[in-house]
C-alpha cells in the first residue's frame, strides 16, 4: 500500500511536469513567500503581485475603471454578494470572456448564493496551495483522504482524480450510526497512511457515536486531520484526540477564493494567514476602516490570481481578529480567533459579539443537538433534541445568562431534529435579529 501511495504522489508531479510544471512553480512561490515573509524578495514578491491584480482590474473590468489613478487598495470601494450579484458582468475582465473560465458557486448555505468565474492560472493557484498547506498538516499526495463533505454532481470529482488523489467522499448528509459505523471499519482497515477533512459538525457526531458505544481509541494510521467550513470547538477537538489520538486543525476557507488560514502543527492556535495568495484587511464592524491588533472585525479579502474575475476587497461575511506574534509564522500577522459568519455570530444584551458561547452548551452532553439562536436584543432560544426530559434545563438557562446577560430572556425550544442545510453542515448558532 505504502508502494501505491509514492506511486500516486510521483505520478502527480510527473503529470505536473508533462503539463509545464505549472502547479510546482505555484507551490515554490507559495512556500518561499510564506517561510520567508520578512525578507526582501518575499515582501518584493507580494508587492508584485497585488501592484499587478490592481492594475489588470482596473484597465480590463467595468467594475474597476473608476478606480483609475489609484494611489493604494484603500482607494478602492468595498464588495459583498450582493453587489457581486447585481452587477455580475462589470467584474468579468475583458482579457478573459473568451477564455476559458471555471465556475466556483457558492451553496447560500449561509449567505447569498452566487457565482465566480476563475481562470486557469487561479485553478493552478488553488491546488498548489492545498498541497502546501495539506503538508503543513501532515497530509501527503497519495495519502488515503477521507473527505467529509456535503458531495454533489456539482463538486463530485471525476474518477480518475479521485483514484490519483486516493480520496474517500464520505457525505455527511447520510450520517447515521449505520454508516458511521461503516466508516469506522474502514479507517481501521489496512495499513495505509489516513488524512481527514470535513466539517467539525462531521467529526463531532463521528465522535458522539464513538460516545454511544463506549468505543475505545481506534488505532490507525492517521497522518493529518483538518476542519473546515465551521468553527472548530475545544470540546471536538478533545473528543477527536481521545478516539483518534491526534489533534486536529482548522482550516479557514471559502469556495469562491481558497485558503486564507490554516493552523499549523506545533505552531499553537493560531491560524496562518495566506499571504501568499491573498491580501486580507480586518475593518470594523460598521465603519470601512481598518481595526487595531486584536480588535475583531470584517475579514475583507483581494485575491490576487483571480484574473478572470477580480475580486478586491471583497467583504467575505466572516468575522475574526488578527495579531502578530513574532516567534510564530516568521512573523507574519496571523488570525488568533476566526469567528465565522458574522449572520451567525450572537451578542450579549449589552450588544458585545459573544463568539464562542454555543460550545458552552457542549457540556451538556445528553443533548442530541441544539442551536442557539438570537431573535433581539435580549431574547434568544435554544433549539433542544433531547431524548426523554432534559433535566438540566435550568442549569443551562443560567450559563447562558452567565455570558449573555442577567437581564437575557431565554426560551427552550424542544425539536426532533435540528436540519441540515443544503451544504450538510448543522449550524451551532443562527442570529435571526442582525440578519
Amino acid at each position: 500500500m505504502k508502494l501505491l501511495e509514492k506511486s500516486r504522489h510521483y505520478s502527480f508531479w510527473i503529470l505536473d511536469v508533462l503539463r509545464g510544471g505549472k502547479i510546482k512553480s505555484h507551490y515554490k512561490d507559495v512556500k518561499f513567500t510564506l517561510e520567508n515573509f520578512n525578507s526582501n524578495r518575499s515582501k518584493k514578491m507580494r508587492n508584485s503581485h497585488l501592484s499587478k491584480l490592481l492594475n489588470h482590474a482596473v484597465k480590463t473590468t467595468s467594475f474597476y475603471k473608476t478606480c483609475e489613478g489609484f494611489n493604494s487598495i484603500s482607494d478602492f470601494p468595498i464588495v459583498n454578494k450582493l453587489v457581486l450579484r447585481h452587477s455580475f458582468d462589470d467584474f468579468i475582465s475583458k482579457e478573459y470572456k473568451n477564455s476559458t473560465s471555471f465556475e466556483v458557486s457558492t451553496s447560500g448555505s449561509t449567505g447569498t448564493p452566487f457565482t465566480v468565474l476563475q481562470d486557469k492560472n487561479k485553478k493552478y493557484r488553488n491546488v498548489a496551495d492545498t498541497i502546501y498547506f495539506g503538508e503543513k498538516a501532515g497530509y501527503k499526495l497519495g495519502h488515503k483522504l477521507f473527505y467529509l463533505r456535503a458531495w454533489s454532481s456539482l463538486i463530485e470529482k471525476n474518477r480518475l482524480i479521485i483514484f490519483f488523489q486516493n480520496i474517500v467522499s464520505i457525505n455527511v448528509k447520510n450520517l447515521n450510526d449505520d454508516t458511521t459505523s461503516q466508516l469506522i471499519a474502514q479507517i481501521k482497515k489496512g495499513n495505509s497512511n489516513k488524512a481527514f477533512i470535513g466539517y467539525p459538525s462531521a467529526f463531532r457526531e463521528i465522535c458522539k457515536y464513538l460516545d454511544s458505544i463506549n468505543s475505545k481509541p481506534i488505532k490507525s494510521n492517521i497522518r493529518s486531520m483538518i476542519a473546515n467550513a465551521e468553527s472548530l470547538s475545544t470540546h471536538t477537538k478533545e473528543s477527536v484526540k481521545k478516539y483518534f489520538g491526534f489533534d486536529i486543525l482548522s482550516r479557514y476557507s471559502n469556495m469562491e477564493n481558497g485558503i486564507l488560514s490554516q493552523q499549523i502543527s506545533n505552531e499553537g492556535e493560531n491560524f496562518h494567514i495566506n499571504w501568499a495568495s491573498y491580501y486580507i484587511e480586518i475593518l470594523d464592524l460598521e465603519k470601512d476602516i481598518p481595526v487595531a491588533y486584536g480588535v475583531l472585525g470584517r475579514v475583507v479579502v483581494t485575491d490576487l490570481f483571480n484574473y478572470n474575475m477580480p475580486l478586491v476587497r471583497y467583504d467575505t461575511g466572516d468575522l475574526a481578529v488578527m495579531d502578530i506574534d513574532k516567534s510564530r509564522f516568521n512573523g507574519a500577522p496571523s488570525f488568533t480567533q476566526v469567528a465565522g459568519r458574522r449572520m451567525d455570530a450572537i451578542y450579549d444584551t449589552k450588544g458585545n459579539p459573544m463568539t464562542t458561547v454555543a460550545y458552552e452548551l457542549e457540556c451538556f452532553p445528553e443533548l442530541n443537538q441544539f442551536q442557539l439562536i438570537q431573535e433581539t436584543e435580549k431574547s434568544y432560544c435554544v433549539k433542544v433534541n433531547i431524548d426523554g426530559d432534559f433535566k438540566r434545563k435550568d442549569e443551562m438557562i443560567s450559563v447562558l445568562k452567565f455570558f449573555l446577560g442577567e437581564d437575557a430572556i431565554i426560551e427552550i425550544d424542544y425539536v426532533n431534529e435540528v436540519p441540515q442545510l443544503s451544504s450538510g453542515k448543522r449550524k451551532l448558532t443562527l442570529n435571526n435579529y442582525i440578519a
